[in-house]
């Protein structure tokens, strides 16, 4: 991943800790490690998990009542991360995911519920 926000960045946006998969190695970067940040808003429990150096994101979505799949994402080149708002009642995320021709936008909104917008975009 070419752009990422710092770790107390993502700690702040997420309003979690997140669990790393290697904590044997104590001088690891994060950006090397797996990051899983668990949270929820009202409506909705939320699974992220970055994989910096690898450009993976994975985020699921379900819904709290009834923990019923809302959506699924599992995305292999993402070229940046940004934090698009990080607010007590609003917070969201912009993922690019360039190719040659093309790139997709990702934005998702975590609070005050989900929403997922993506956009194709040609590169001229």
């Amino acid at each position: 991943m070419k752009s990422l926000p710092a770790e107390y960045e993502l700690v702040a946006l997420f309003e979690c800790e997140p669990v790393l998969r290697d904590t044997q190695t104590k001088n690891l970067p994060f950006y090397y490690n797996q990051a899983a940040y668990r949270f929820s808003n009202d409506e909705e429990a939320f699974l992220v998990i970055l994989e910096p150096a690898y450009g993976e994101v994975k985020i699921q979505v379900n819904q709290k009542s009834t923990n019923r799949l809302v959506s699924r994402l599992d995305l292999k080149r993402v070229d940046t991360l940004e934090i698009k708002a990080d607010f007590k009642n609003l917070s969201s995320i912009l993922l690019t995911l360039a190719s040659d021709e093309t790139f997709q936008t990702l934005e998702i909104q975590f609070k005050p519920n989900f929403k997922l917008i993506l956009q194709d975009h040609l590169e001229y």
